[in-house]
């Protein structure tokens, strides 16, 4: 295989790798908390192996091929207004923090909580939403929920937990473990608590995904997609031709 051919099927996989980012951008659009990946591209050198005279394996003919890198983008979505009162929201930087399945603690904005069997604050999925002093407890008939400036959650005039907000000095660091859903990058370490969260009470944030921009892009890798399949047919198609000719003694 040449190297055009190296280089058309690398750019094949990253453009397969960007429509589907882009693709689960768009299908995760309508989920409060989630955080868009993007992709970017880089050329990076890639040496060929040949075979030398004494049998060996040698390094030559640098190439240029291309490169996808991932990442997500953590800016803020827009605060939506729902009324209920077990939707919270935070403005500006942290993480609500959730007890998962194996007892480890993930990070979500995501802030559409509900009440479980137990009267335990729980994601939708039914995990607990962790206070400072634990998984948070609503109290039977103890009133109206509301929060105040502290992060602390009352019902009625009685405090029943403060919501443990995480913060995190680099976000790239955390690693997706799902749509909404975030854990440290080093297994066991947990992010340092944020001392003075701003919390609203009745509000979701929604994805920061533009339906319309990530349309476009989908557009733009389709065609690009198309673009790099006709260039390795007719590259193809050249060396064919090539092999064609020199191939012929009577050429």
């Amino acid at each position: 295989m040449n190297i055009g051919s190296y280089r058309g099927a690398a750019s094949l996989a990253a453009y397969e790798k960007w429509q589907t980012v882009t693709s689960q951008n768009i299908a995760a659009s309508s989920m409060a908390g989630y955080k868009k990946t993007e992709v970017s591209f880089e050329s990076v050198a890639s040496d060929m192996m040949k075979v030398n005279s004494s049998g060996s394996m040698a390094s030559e003919s640098k190439g240029v091929m291309p490169r996808v890198d991932t990442k997500t983008n953590f800016t803020q979505g827009q605060l939506h207004r729902t009324g209920s009162e077990l939707d919270f929201a935070i403005q500006g930087n942290g993480f609500f923090q959730i007890q998962r399945e194996n007892g480890d603690i993930g990070y979500t904005r995501n802030g559409e909580f509900q009440l479980g069997p137990d009267r335990k604050l729980v994601t939708k999925q039914g995990l607990p939403v962790m206070g400072d002093s634990g998984p948070i407890v609503l109290n039977p008939g103890g009133g109206a929920i509301s929060i105040n400036s502290e992060g602390s959650i009352l019902q009625g005039a009685q405090i029943v937990g403060k919501l443990a907000i995480a913060d995190s000095k680099n976000p790239q660091d955390l690693r997706r473990l799902g749509d909404v859903m975030f854990g440290s990058a080093t297994p066991g370490q947990k992010l340092d608590k944020m001392e003075n969260p701003q919390i609203v009470n009745g509000y979701v944030e929604a994805s920061n995904v533009t339906p319309l921009t990530e349309m476009v892009n989908l557009i733009t890798v389709s065609r690009a997609y198309e673009a790099s399949q006709k260039a390795m047919i007719n590259d193809g198609e050249s060396t064919d031709k090539a092999i064609q000719i020199l191939g012929n003694p009577q050429a």
